[in-house]
């Protein structure tokens, strides 16, 4: 309902309501990053910490929302089921399943600047066979301009889920969906400050003020395409009262290709220099299974839950060298150069990685009390990774390590739980990036580890929780002396995160909280400015609020309204310059009558209200994105 509610249709928009995760990548209309980049206190939850219906989807496209039932951000315990995880925690995308109830939706709209969509939604059981088999068939598609000049993106998605009930506790699910997706005239990287030092140590970031989010400071030649499949089988069966069988299986495949812009040497009468990057077409596999049997038992008057098994995936990336040109021209932010498509040639596969993640688990869930219970689990985890381009093998490796998880619950009246919990998780090793000597290298896995304590409450209709927590990882980066890509000190996460969902009264929805973070390295040997300093992209302060108020003296009309907090980061381990500090607020209505027996909904949203200029991405070796301006969404549903 929320996803819907606040007109989402990018993971972007999507997540925007929770204060403690944060995206990375401009995913949505006009961003050129076909892929999802989200943070969970101030780590990457992507690659194998991203899953669909808790098995691994690593993906390097954007995951569609519109056959998405909800998004759990798994905050720091997500590493138990795994045995690798990324130590902030991770996205679980669970789908739409068939309905009891016949259902049959219909929606239309706007949104991204011009971009209009079609989306059917169907579901419900097949008669004729004891309402045994289920259905879920999503299908969407879109096409128009987005907020960008010269821009369009289409996107098309059809989606299908089957259950079907040998029993009432045995069941068994298969779904498959495929999209594809196409964009031109892509968002422009700003990779240089004024004085274009903006690869090295970087002396100031432009005022996004300066620039306009709708601007093509590109080319309208420039595009982003992928293609992804994803087909899956799940079972589950309460063998009897005391076990139940968990298996699943996953397969995806996807490809993709992009051609972009780069603003280099923005100088501060406006001036920069374009260059173009393009990439042959890279390719995906990701295979993932899980086998968990949970039995339940007592001893002495004590319940036990215990949970065990195997869970594994299997992923191989194969790419091939990027292809980039320099413009010879100037272009100015007040007056953009247009180039014709110099059509560059690009070569085949000359790298492929392929790696296996491993996880044999046991886990205990002790319930003592009604007050007093406890998790005690433990984890083989192996990560096996070898890379190789067309001649060699550039790097092979087979590490494991055995993490242990602990938690202790207690429950002093019945709507307040404390918790205290210690976790270790093996992390897989960064891959270096285009701009360090060893590009594309992987490093070794590492441990990392967790402490956390905390509250879950509820009081009236609202659920607040409140949690400390430390992090502690090996710390990964560009040495600035040799350029290497390497792994150095170590990188602490530790802060405060506050989350609240609920009714305030009867009319007054809210969901929201904050985020409050002290993030640095220590134990730096290579670059030693960076002691002490916040790692790179890491925002220590993040807070959000997302409201929704029923009229009393107009029915079903909903008035809307919310705001965003994005704290500065610095772009650089040496904390020499700073992403400002930005607060969007969004605004909408939505109407909701019955017609004719049947319901319906208008809603209008309208994001960045006050249209701020903001920067809203950096990543190492690309450069800076601007953040999206004012934005009016339409959307009208027919459901019967």
């Amino acid at each position: 309902d929320l996803i819907e509610n606040s007109n989402a249709h990018t993971i972007f928009d999507a997540v925007r309501t929770n204060p403690t995760a944060s995206m990375l990548m401009s995913s949505g209309a006009g961003g050129g990053g076909s892929m999802t980049r989200l943070m969970v206190r101030g780590f990457s939850a992507a690659d194998q910490n991203e899953m669909r219906d808790g098995l691994v989807d690593r993906s390097f496209s954007a995951p569609p929302v519109e056959n998405v039932e909800r998004i759990e951000i798994l905050n720091g315990f997500s590493g138990f089921f795994q045995g690798f995880a990324n130590p902030g925690g991770s996205v679980n995308y669970v789908s739409k399943g068939p309905t009891v109830e016949p259902l049959a939706s219909l929606s239309i709209g706007d949104y991204g600047g011009g971009i209009n969509f079609v989306h059917a939604d169907l579901g419900g059981r097949a008669t004729g066979l004891d309402d045994k088999l289920g259905y879920r068939v999503n299908a969407y598609r879109e096409d128009g301009q987005t907020y960008v000049d010269g821009s369009r993106q289409k996107r098309a998605l059809l989606s299908a889920v089957l259950d079907y009930h040998f029993t009432p506790d045995t069941v068994l699910t298969a779904d498959i969906w495929h999209q594809d997706y196409e964009a031109n005239g892509l968002q422009t990287y700003f990779s240089n400050a004024t004085d274009g030092s903006w690869s090295g140590k970087v002396s100031a970031v432009p005022s996004a003020s300066a620039f306009r989010a709708s601007e093509q400071y590109g080319q309208d030649w420039t595009y982003n395409s992928f293609e992804k499949t994803l087909a899956g089988l799940r079972f589950e069966s309460e063998l009897n009262d005391a076990v139940t069988l968990r298996t699943g299986y996953r397969h995806g495949y996807m490809w993709r290709q992009y051609d972009y812009i780069d603003a280099q040497s923005v100088k501060a009468n406006g001036d920069y220099i374009e260059k173009e990057t393009a990439s042959p077409r890279q390719f995906e596999r990701t295979d993932s299974t899980y086998g968990l049997l949970d039995v339940r038992f007592d001893t002495w008057g004590v319940r036990h839950t215990v949970t065990g098994g195997y869970s594994g995936t299997y992923f191989v990336f194969e790419r091939g060298t990027d292809v980039t040109k320099t413009f010879a021209g100037v272009s100015n932010i007040g007056s953009p150069a247009l180039y014709a498509d110099p059509q560059l040639a690009l070569g085949g596969s000359s790298s492929w990685q392929s790696t296996w993640y491993n996880s044999t688990l046991i886990g205990d869930h002790i319930d003592f009390d009604d007050q007093w219970s406890a998790l005690i689990g433990g984890n083989h985890a192996d990560i096996m990774n070898k890379s190789r381009n067309t001649t060699a093998i550039t790097s092979k490796y087979d590490q494991s390590a055995d993490t242990p998880t602990y938690a202790l619950m207690y429950k002093p009246i019945a709507n307040v739980t404390l918790y205290a919990s210690y976790m270790e998780a093996l992390v897989n090793g960064g891959v270096a990036a285009a701009t360090a000597v060893n590009a594309n290298q992987q490093l070794s896995p590492s441990v990392s580890t967790q402490y956390e304590t905390g509250v879950k409450t509820s009081f009236g209709g609202m659920d607040i929780n409140a949690a400390l927590f430390r992090i502690d990882k090996i710390n990964e980066e560009i040495d600035p002396a040799d350029k290497v890509f390497k792994q150095d000190g170590r990188e602490i996460h530790q802060g405060l995160e506050v989350t609240s969902t609920g009714k305030l009264t009867d009319r007054l929805t809210l969901v929201g909280g904050f985020t409050l973070m002290d993030a640095h390295t220590e134990k730096m040997t290579s670059d030693r400015l960076a002691e002490g300093k916040t790692p790179s992209n890491v925002p220590e302060r993040e807070a959000s609020a997302y409201l929704e108020y029923a009229l009393p003296w107009v029915p079903d009309l909903t008035v809307t309204g919310g705001a965003n907090y994005y704290g500065r980061r610095p772009v650089d381990n040496d904390n020499t310059a700073f992403l400002d500090a930005a607060t969007i607020f969004n605004a909408g209505l939505r109407y909701e009558p019955e017609i004719y027996g049947h319901r319906t909904s208008i809603n209008l949203t309208v994001s960045n209200l006050f249209d701020k200029a903001y920067w809203s991405y950096y990543r190492s070796g690309d450069g800076l994105l601007l953040g999206s301006p004012r934005v009016v969404s339409l959307s009208l549903k027919a459901t019967w």
